[in-house]
Order: C-alpha cells, then sequence, then structure tokens
C-alpha cells in the first residue's frame, strides 16, 4: 500500500451511531406467551409463563460459565420443559410445539414501530437487532412482525446478529465485542476510527445493559414498568433511562450532536497533520 492511500485510510471517520436492539423482551413481549399458554393451562399459564423466561435466561448463563453452547430455540425447549414439570403440569409433544411456535409471532411493544421507522430514517443511525435468539428466530420475527419491517428494509447481515454467530450468549463479554467488530467499530473505548462506545444498546434486560456497558457500549436501558433500577451487584447503573422507545429519539439526538462534535475535532486534526 503505498503511504498516500495508507494516510487516507488512517484517517477515515466512521461516522455512524449502531443501534442495538435486544429483541425479546425489549422489541417483543415474551409475557405475551401466556395467551397461548393460557388455551392449555389456563389457572397456571402466568406462573408458566414467568418460569419458561427464568430458565430460558439460567440455562444461557450456565452455557456460558461451562463453556458450553446450544442453540436458543433448542433451550428455550428444555426451559419450557422444566416449567412444566416444576409446576407438575401434565405435557405432550404436540402441546409443547405448538407453544414453541408462538414464538414466531410475540406481541411487539406499542412503542417500537414509531422508533424503528424514525431511525431508520435519520442520517447516521444504523439499527440492528442483537439477540440471544437464533438466526431463523430472528427472521421470523421480522417476517411475522409488521412492526419489525423497517428491518426487511436492510441488508440480511446487517439487520440482525444473533448468538449462535459466536455460540456465546449474553452477557459473555465476547458477544458485545463481536458485535462492534461486525458493524465495522472497535472495540476500544474512543476509538479515533469509531469505538465501541458508538454502539448504543436498547435492552429491558439488566443484565445485557450490566454486559454492555463493562465493555464499553453506552447503554439504554427500557423501564416501562417505571419500578427503576436495583441491580446490586454493580456500582454504575445504566447510562440512559428511557421509560418507553418514544423517548429514544432524544437520547439518539444528544449522542449525535455530542459525536458529531467529536467527529469534527478528528477530522479537523487529520486535515491538519495531512498539511503540515
Amino acid at each position: 500500500m503505498d503511504p498516500e492511500t495508507s494516510r487516507f485510510i488512517d484517517n477515515i471517520v466512521d461516522r455512524r451511531i449502531i443501534v442495538a436492539f435486544d429483541l425479546f423482551g425489549t422489541l417483543l413481549s415474551t409475557d405475551s406467551i401466556s395467551k397461548k399458554l393460557a388455551e392449555y393451562y389456563p389457572e397456571k399459564a402466568e406462573v408458566i409463563s414467568t418460569t419458561w423466561r427464568k430458565y430460558q435466561l439460567e440455562y444461557t448463563w450456565r452455557l456460558n460459565s461451562m463453556g458450553t453452547f446450544e442453540p436458543f430455540d433448542t433451550i428455550t425447549r428444555k426451559s419450557l420443559v422444566h416449567a412444566l414439570s416444576e409446576s407438575s403440569i401434565p405435557h405432550n409433544e404436540s402441546q409443547i410445539t405448538n407453544l414453541l411456535t408462538s414464538y414466531a409471532s410475540l406481541t411487539p411493544f406499542p412503542d417500537v414501530r414509531a422508533c424503528l421507522e424514525t431511525i431508520i430514517s435519520t442520517k447516521h443511525l444504523q439499527p440492528i437487532i442483537f439477540t440471544n435468539g437464533t438466526k431463523a428466530m430472528a427472521k421470523e420475527a421480522v417476517i411475522n412482525t409488521p412492526e419489525l419491517q423497517s428491518f426487511g428494509k436492510v441488508r440480511e447481515k446487517d439487520a440482525f446478529l444473533s448468538a449462535d454467530e459466536i455460540e456465546k450468549y449474553k452477557p459473555h463479554p465476547m458477544i458485545y465485542q463481536y458485535l462492534a467488530a461486525k458493524v465495522g467499530k472497535s472495540i476500544t473505548v474512543g476509538d479515533r476510527h469509531g469505538g465501541i462506545d458508538e454502539v448504543v444498546l436498547v435492552s429491558a434486560n439488566p443484565f445485557d445493559i450490566v454486559g454492555g456497558q463493562a465493555v464499553g457500549m453506552t447503554g439504554v436501558w427500557v423501564d416501562r414498568a417505571g419500578n427503576g433500577w436495583h441491580d446490586a451487584l454493580v456500582k454504575d447503573g445504566p447510562k440512559v433511562v428511557i421509560k418507553s422507545l418514544e423517548e429514544l429519539k432524544g437520547v439518539l439526538e444528544s449522542i449525535l450532536e455530542s459525536k458529531g462534535i467529536v467527529w469534527e475535532e478528528v477530522n479537523k486534526k487529520n486535515k491538519e497533520e495531512e498539511e503540515s
């Protein structure tokens, strides 16, 4: 590579803020699956739904700790069986299969559509679905949910990142760093070309926010219930807390404004170096 080309590449500044949305629990309501459960177990639907979600997450954390991996659809099936067995509820494979199909059509939160449409149409913002789910689960969700159709306008490789690509689950640091690298950001905070802090993680799951912020991402916690942050494992809570995705536009505008100043300073410094 000749010196002029090398200098040009070295001075490139990535003027994008990556907005990484958690899928299950943030864009799509996992509580909505209780409606399907009620068709089979009307008196215990809420309990099963809560227990199912608890073990679904617990299984991913166990696998991370053990250094092993199973796809999220497999974990989802096993955690459902666990929840039913724990409640001493008789079940068969037909019921299990029907319940699992409902994961392809979870109810989106009402604040999702407008938020995504705004981000898609805003310069310097690039959204991506960032999920523990398999690639197939993410694709099905986009196809089956009109509110997620904005992601259908994005190239598939840029539309979502699933845990099965790296075989690590949130909140393992590798999955967050892998996301940053995949979208062209450095895993270093404040990198002159575009660092991991230019990835904004939007999630309703506290463990997800903790994991992303631990490696330098900008965390935006969606506290729809308004119960506040209670995770005592970390000293500092989320960098930003919102109660609805309707508030995300203002947050991102503020980030773009501050990053715009940084980008301009880097460009100015690069120009001065070229002229000297």
